[in-house]
């Protein structure tokens, strides 16, 4: 593998299925009509100074191109643009499809800059453009061109990007970006429809406050050498990722993608394939899209480049742009994701040059879900067990909330035994201490006067009466579906992270809440990484999301199914 800035960072998500059309190379009506009226007077003046018919067509073989004539009108500046890509340009077949210029600026001078775009925007919108996004570079995650701005400009078609250019407006242009910056790179296309509009936050508790020791730390706990010897993560120099676990950056932030791909796909291990470069990146692209949603992130440009305007040693043939929820969410789609390496190798077999530039947009910071009352609130629960008429095992469960936060030192004092024997039920279970990781529950049951007991000192209420699955008696009660007697609603609030288990029939269970009864060290924090430490049953798997709405998980007909974990965490079934 190359390196992980190149195969972490690079996180464009391609949705498209088939390679892009492309250009046919004929000129429009109207640049016909411009040449032969610009190289009319000078047959002319050939044929009457007597010249012969030979003399007459050298004359006119030696006639400027058209890019050479658009070029001459820069002066000094005629390097700005390629010869190469002014022709490609002016040879654009315009169907009447909006075309998309992606431009990156090394910027050296800001007061000259933002004259630029003053200017710029001015120009664009007379043609009919619109800007879609401006920002601002905060990293070059791979390449060795410092740009520091980019530019996203969308036009109603190819000729009204080239009657913007074939004005002393541009020419001026030209000349104030001269003097504001030293490096460009213009690359121009179709997008591709996306079926994706992200938006959102997400913000990782387990990632704050982390200074650059410990982010060393936590990837070097994920195995890897960061002594710089050699790659590590797939990265020989992984300060770029430690800045970024360093950072508590909320906003969300844009990668920037230029991209070359091989010809035929080169696989890292050797493999034979008939893919193509393209076709490998398109299998990545379409595997790690749904990681993306999963942390309110997805691609929102990508197109194929069908003009380079600009110099830059390589013919550009794909440009994408990602929008990460934040830095974390990046961090969790990526470098914290164990099913993302089998997908990155199929991008590193396609790309075979790229540059890519981590930018964001100033006051775009959202902020964190305000959370409800109970999220992260403590509490304790007695279950006291006993037989039914039926034969089988019910438990009356008492809990602290709303009357107390369980004291932790009066918990660890409880006595099951003593309370099975004061209460005269076949076992009583102890269960906490727990966290919920909800935001409201509303009762759809009308008031009633509570039933209180008192346990070691800790004040509970009679909350709920469960059906015990009888298998939980003698084996694992993990993963086992109880049945709990009550009438509630959990909400959880729009951008808060959550945390399900899905069984092989494709049923979903959310979180409610964590327990420290089996990991006293547990915390909300090691939440988002919980996949990696639980034993799953077959065909089982564990999801983090983050919600882009609020949610409601109602009971239905006054019965929740509720499982627990091999941690003893508990989830409701999502109906």
């Amino acid at each position: 593998m190359r390196n992980l800035t190149g195969q972490l960072a690079f996180l464009y998500a391609s949705t498209q299925v088939s390679s892009p059309c492309q250009i046919k190379k004929e000129a429009s009506m109207k640049l016909r009509l411009m040449l032969i009226l610009i190289a009319l007077p000078l047959v002319l003046a050939a044929c009457s100074d007597g010249s012969d018919s030979s003399n007459s067509a050298d004359s006119h073989s030696n006639q400027p191109t058209a890019a050479q004539q658009l070029l001459g009108r820069f002066g000094d500046l005629s390097t700005f643009f390629t010869e190469a890509g002014m022709q490609g340009l002016i040879d654009y077949e315009d169907t009447g499809n909006p075309v998309t210029l992606l431009q990156l600026m090394s910027v050296t001078d800001l007061d000259a800059f933002q004259r630029f775009d003053e200017a710029a925007g001015m120009l664009w919108e007379s043609v009919g453009a619109e800007e879609h996004l401006r920002s601002e570079v905060f990293e070059v995650f791979i390449g060795d061109r410092s740009m520091s701005q980019t530019r996203v400009l969308r036009f109603p078609n190819a000729n009204a990007l080239l009657s913007a250019i074939d004005t002393p407006a541009f020419t001026d242009l030209m000349n104030t970006l001269a003097t504001a910056s030293d490096d460009h790179a213009w690359v121009l296309g179709e997008e591709i429809q996306l079926p994706f509009e992200s938006s959102g936050s997400y913000v990782d508790p387990a990632l704050q406050n982390i200074d650059a020791a410990s982010a060393v730390e936590i990837l070097s706990s994920s195995g890897g050498d960061l002594s710089g010897d050699g790659e590590s993560f797939g990265v020989s120099n992984p300060q770029a990722v430690i800045d970024m676990i360093v950072s508590d950056q909320p906003g969300p932030f844009w990668m920037v993608n230029l991209i070359d791909f091989y010809e035929q796909a080169n696989f890292p291990d050797g493999r034979d394939t008939d893919l193509t470069g393209e076709e490998a990146n398109t299998i990545y692209g379409n595997a790690i899209v749904p990681d993306l949603l999963r942390f309110n992130s997805s691609p929102q440009l990508t197109m194929p480049v069908l003009v380079t305007l600009t110099d830059g040693g390589i013919e550009w043939e794909q440009a994408a742009i990602v929008r990460y929820a934040s830095r974390d969410a990046f961090l969790n789609a990526f470098v914290f994701n164990p099913g993302a390496g089998d997908k990155l190798i199929f991008k590193d077999a396609g790309v075979e040059n790229t540059q890519v530039f981590a930018t964001q947009v100033p006051g775009t910071a959202i902020p964190a879900p305000e959370s409800g009352l109970l999220f992260n609130f403590r509490y304790c629960e007695v279950l006291l067990v006993s037989q039914t008429a039926a034969g089988g095992l019910q438990a009356d469960v008492y809990n602290s909330m709303p009357l107390n936060t369980c004291p932790p030192e009066l918990w660890s004092n409880l006595d099951a035994e003593q309370i099975r024997s004061d209460y005269g039920v076949s076992s009583v279970a102890l269960n906490g201490l727990r966290y919920w990781v909800l935001d409201l529950i509303v009762s759809q049951t009308p008031l009633v006067e509570p039933v209180i007991e008192s346990f070691g000192g800790i004040d509970m209420r009679l909350a709920a009466t469960v059906e015990i699955a009888v298998a939980a008696v003698t084996d694992s009660p993990a993963y086992l579906v109880n049945r709990v007697s009550r009438d509630t609603v959990f909400h959880y609030v729009a951008g808060r992270q959550v945390y399900e288990l899905e069984d092989p029939d494709g049923i979903r269970y959310r979180m409610q809440s964590f327990t420290q009864g089996q990991d006293p060290d547990q915390q909300l924090v090691d939440l988002q990484r919980l996949g990696s430490r639980l034993t799953l049953p077959s065909g089982w798997s564990f999801h983090v999301e983050v919600q882009s709405e609020d949610f409601a998980l109602r009971t239905v007909a006054g019965i929740a199914e509720v499982i627990t974990d091999d941690l003893g965490n508990t989830y409701q079934r999502i109906p």
